[in-house]
């Protein structure tokens, strides 16, 4: 396989400044906050409305809530994030986010509630794309991986902190005081957007005023649903992301009612995936040896194999290593995905491909929730484990030569006047 860290030439020569990684730390708290307010928001609002009654279908309509504006939005969050400047669409998000995060602690009825999950959601599905392209304009694509494990990494241990601190919160204060920190970590993020001095498409006029050589015209005319490469990697990844949110359905089942054990012992089992996803975010660094799609491979094997081990396990401790494995696999898929986007994809087109990975993202975990409910109907939670396992492992053999193949990059992925230091 080829070393994607080979693909594209440095977009700078220089050794990135001081100021440049302090700008990839500012982002990388940027994006836990913003993950971990979303989730944390959802959480609160979730035990809310079970706790006033609210029935499964209402519980369904907020999952829907979370995933459905990434999908439905992704083609026009794309283009957004491509053709606008980042801080200004960072600090005007950011802020719509706040607000709503305080509407939502004045009208609380499921149907109002939900509504504002929409807003909500449909503010991540602007930003997610932002996020993910600023690295490689702050410290060049050499130092792409670093920053990009910087952010990611910082991004899941705010999904990860996120349910146990807002249960916490809710629990001994009620909704009220989740959302209000929640309002508060969005204001820090508009605050970071304006503390950040790399800028996406700042000076986008005057680059589409320049005359425009082969390079720039071939640039111009990528399109990120004819990369090979790239289609075949969302894909898989949503096959395998299905995978693993089916099992978030049959989990409590098989914890409960297969293997008898309490509800103590349910938690611990859950925050065992949670547990391998920074771990994995961080062996993406270590791995230097490796090209970037061995690793890729290698994580969705990873998430496969804990799947199909959890099935197996022949008592409910069992289950705890097969999660760890799991959540180390789906750590440093997200990971090393961001890095590919960014050495692979033009900049001017960044945007569109970080939206079409949130449309996959999100796509996956929503058909996950839908089949793990039906498999419940007819097969016991043990062969479901057994079915999404070994589907996510024949998903992998399906599109490994894809994959392989189609590793080389389209085309020189530079291009001018997408982030400027400022």
């Amino acid at each position: 396989m080829a070393d994607t860290a080979s693909l594209t030439a440095p977009a700078r020569l220089d050794p990135p400044a001081g100021v440049a990684w302090r700008d990839v730390y500012i982002l990388a708290g940027m994006r836990g906050l913003s993950f971990a307010g979303d989730i944390a928001a959802a959480t609160a609002i979730t035990l809310m409305l079970q706790a006033g009654g609210a029935g499964s279908y209402a519980v369904m309509a907020l999952l829907l809530a979370a995933t459905v504006p990434a999908v439905l939005l992704s083609p026009l969050t794309g283009k957004v994030a491509d053709r606008f400047d980042s801080r200004k669409l960072i600090v005007t998000v950011a802020t719509l986010q706040a607000l709503v995060c305080l509407a939502m602690t004045q009208w609380t009825s499921p149907g109002v509630l939900i509504a504002l999950s929409v807003l909500l959601s449909a503010g991540l599905a602007f930003t997610h794309p932002v996020f993910g392209g600023l690295p490689s304009a702050i410290v060049g694509k050499e130092n792409v991986p670093r920053a990009s494990s910087i952010s990611q990494t910082t991004a899941m241990a705010g999904m990860v902190a996120a349910p146990g601190v807002a249960g916490f919160l809710t629990g001994h204060f009620g909704v009220t005081i989740p959302l209000v920190i929640d309002a508060v970590s969005f204001v820090a993020v508009a605050l970071g957007g304006l503390a950040i001095r790399t800028r996406l498409n700042s000076r986008r006029g005057a680059a589409a005023r320049a005359p425009q050589g082969p390079a720039d015209q071939a640039v111009q005319d990528y399109q990120v649903r004819s990369d090979r490469f790239l289609r075949s990697v969302l894909v898989l990844s949503g096959a395998v992301m299905a995978c693993a949110c089916i099992i978030n359905v049959l989990i409590v089942f098989y914890v409960r009612e297969t293997f008898h054990a309490s509800e103590g012992v349910y938690g611990l089992v859950m925050s065992a995936w949670m547990a391998g996803l920074v771990p994995g975010g961080l062996v993406v660094r270590r791995m230097k040896k490796l090209s970037h799609e061995a690793i890729l491979i290698g994580s969705f094997v990873c998430i496969a194999l804990g799947i199909l081990g959890t099935g197996l396990a022949p008592g409910v401790w069992w289950i705890v290593p097969c999660y760890v494995l799991g959540g180390i696999g789906n750590g440093a898929q997200a990971t090393v995905t961001h890095i590919l986007i960014n050495l692979r994809v033009p900049d001017s087109h960044r945007g569109r491909a970080f939206a079409a990975l949130g449309a996959v993202s999100n796509t996956g975990p929503a058909i996950g929730f839908v089949v793990g409910g039906a498999i419940l109907s007819f097969m016991e939670p043990r062969y479901g484990f057994l079915a999404a396992g070994t589907f996510a492992l024949l998903a992998v053999l399906v599109f490994f030569n894809g994959v392989r193949r189609s590793a080389e990059p389209a085309l020189d992925a530079r291009s001018a006047g997408a982030g400027s230091p400022r």
